[in-house]
Formats: C-alpha cells, structure tokens, sequence
C-alpha cells in the first residue's frame, strides 16, 4: 500500500523561483527513503510539500486515508525555558490533551530515544546528540505512521551521527513507520535506506532512483563493503554529471 503519491507535483515560489519541476513517485507504506542531493536542488522543498507544509504550483499530493505526520527539522528547534518533557509534550498539548493523558506517549517516546533519564532537563545541559534525540521524540510523541526528516543530523559530529543513523534504523524497524529522509550525505542515504531518489538543481528535480542492495539488518561493517562503497560511488557519479552538465548548458 502506498503512504504517500505524488502527481506532476511543482513548485514555483512568488519571486519566480522554480524550486521543483513537476515530480512523480510513489512511496509504499513502512519503507524507508532518502532524498540526495546539492543544495538548491529542491529536497527540502519536497519534503516540505509532501508535510502539507507549502503548497504544489502543480500536481497532486494523495494519501490513503488519514495519515499521522511527524517532522524533524535540521535544527532541533527546542524551547531553550522548558524542560524535555514539556517539549516533547508541545503537539499533544497543541492537540488538546489533557496533562494526565500525556504522560505516558511521553515516557514512551522518551524511551525509545534512550532518554529516560532526562526528563526533567533543559536543552542547555544537552549535547547536540541529545537535542535532536528530543526533536525526534517530539515527532514521533503522537505515534506517527510517516516520519519526514529534513537533514536532522547534519550538524553532528560524525561520531553521533553514526550512532544516530543506528538508532534510527532499530526505531523503524521496530515501528514500521514510513521514513522520507534528506541528507546531503550520499553515505548516509545508502546505508539507511531501501531507496535513494537522486536530485539536481536548477531546476530541482529527480535524477535517478535507485533501491540500495544492501542487507535489511545493517551495522558498522556495511559501511566497509564492496557493496556500499559501490552504490555510494554510483549515487556521486550520477550527481557528478549532473551537475557537469548543468554548468555546461
């Protein structure tokens, strides 16, 4: 069953800006993609339309039935006065919950970033693992079945976010959510997930998009295969052209 259908979808900003020339794909319920790309080629813009975040110029966007959406931005954007449990409680109290039926979607989902014992924290004695650890708790509080993240772990040093990309990967799979990532990271893309869609700029559009032959349980050693080096070498050379071919025309 497909999560979400995009048809002919485009967007041309105010100022005349084509950001996207019309896309079509279908992305099927409980998988996981990513979205690659350079800057200025419209990943953001897509992941925004598909949100319901900004509008298509054209095109369609459809989903079968109601479909809870959890967003992660590239900033963990948290409320530097409020402790992690009253940010992570932000949409429930937003949906009009009452204080005693939050507690629990909170413990939950603090849990399942291996937060519990920082509820009571603010955002200043978190390090930047750990706030986007709560922006993700925050998403995923109302129990989501489409997750979008838009760059989440760009700012973290590569450490954590490996050890992010771990994390996450166990929560999918835990939770059969449907994940649309973006990264700049073509190694990030292909090690979390099932399908990259490959774009280039001006204007944005997709170029390419390729399954991952990779296996469904992945760790450290995938990212030292023949295999991943492989797919991640072919993503580049696609984006390479791409974009040599832009600047020649």
């Amino acid at each position: 069953m497909s999560a979400v259908t995009v048809t002919g979808v485009g967007k041309t900003f105010a100022n005349g800006t084509t950001a996207l020339v019309p896309v079509t794909l279908e992305i099927g319920s409980g998988r996981f993609v990513s979205i690659v790309g350079p800057s200025g080629c419209g990943k953001s813009t897509l992941l925004r339309l598909i949100a319901g975040l900004t509008q298509p110029t054209t095109g369609t966007i459809t989903r079968p039935g109601p479909l809870s959406t959890g967003f992660v931005f590239q900033d963990a954007t948290l409320m530097p006065w409020a402790t992690v449990t009253d940010n992570v409680a932000l949409p429930l109290r937003l949906a009009g919950m009452s204080e005693g039926e939050i507690n629990q979607p909170i413990t939950e989902a603090l849990e399942r970033v291996g937060l519990s014992g920082f509820a009571l924290a603010y955002p200043r004695e978190l390090s930047g693992g750990m706030k986007m650890r709560v922006s993700i708790a925050r998403a995923i509080v109302t129990g989501p079945c489409l997750l979008l993240m838009d760059e989440p772990f760009a700012a973290l040093d590569e450490f954590t976010r490996f050890k992010l990309n771990d994390d996450l990967l166990a929560l999918w799979q835990q939770n059969g959510w449907t994940i649309v990532f973006v990264t700049h990271s073509v190694r990030e893309a292909v090690f979390l997930s099932e399908r990259v869609l490959v774009m280039s700029p001006h204007p944005g559009r997709i170029i390419a998009d390729l399954p991952t032959q990779l296996p469904s349980s992945r760790d450290a050693g995938v990212r030292l295969s023949h295999a991943f080096a492989d797919q991640c070498a072919d993503i580049s050379n696609r984006l390479n052209e791409a974009l040599q071919q832009r600047a020649a025309s």
